[in-house]
């Protein structure tokens, strides 16, 4: 990810699937307009602008706006609000199972973020690779935001199990 600057965070984080084999949880993972099916904190999740995979822009809602709780642009007295995001694909991979966005409109707090999605292979089934690179997001100390995408990550990966590893009928 390029055109980082000299304050800028960057991590990656991982979680483990335990049964769903790659390609199945690509096929869940790998429609950029699905993020509300594996991300439990989104609402909703839906396109917005584009035609072809790259440039294609999504909106996303949830409750999840550190910003607007740490009172960032609010008044005093308002409320928090949903928090919501506009993000652009840059990339789409499928054959390598793997899709790169940026925040470019939110009032979560974001200023630059790109960020990559990835399922890679894994003895137990399959793992979910976040990597991303911002500038400091208003809110959230470094640390936090971290483990706040590593429990994120956790929850796509038990969603993954709970979606792919369906007991199948024993045929009775």
């Amino acid at each position: 990810m390029d055109g980082a600057s000299a304050g800028a965070w960057r991590g990656t984080v991982r979680a483990v699937a335990s049964g769903p084999a790659p390609g199945a949880a690509w096929e869940l993972l790998g429609d950029f307009f699905s993020l509300d099916r594996w991300v439990s904190t989104v609402r909703t999740c839906r396109r917005v602008e584009g035609g072809d995979e790259e440039g294609r822009v999504r909106y996303c809602e949830g409750p999840v706006n550190m910003a607007a709780a740490a009172g960032v642009g609010a008044g005093a007295g308002e409320a928090a609000v949903a928090g919501w995001s506009k993000e652009r694909l840059l990339e789409m991979d499928h054959a390598g199972r793997r899709y790169s966005y940026e925040v470019v409109a939110s009032n979560k707090g974001f200023g630059r973020y790109r960020a990559a999605l990835r399922v890679e292979d894994d003895p137990a089934g399959c793992a979910v690779a976040w990597s991303f690179e911002a500038d400091p997001v208003e809110g959230w100390t470094q640390e936090g935001f971290v483990r706040f995408l590593e429990e994120l990550a956790r929850g796509v990966a038990r969603r993954l199990e709970e979606e792919i590893n369906v007991p199948k009928g024993d045929g009775a």
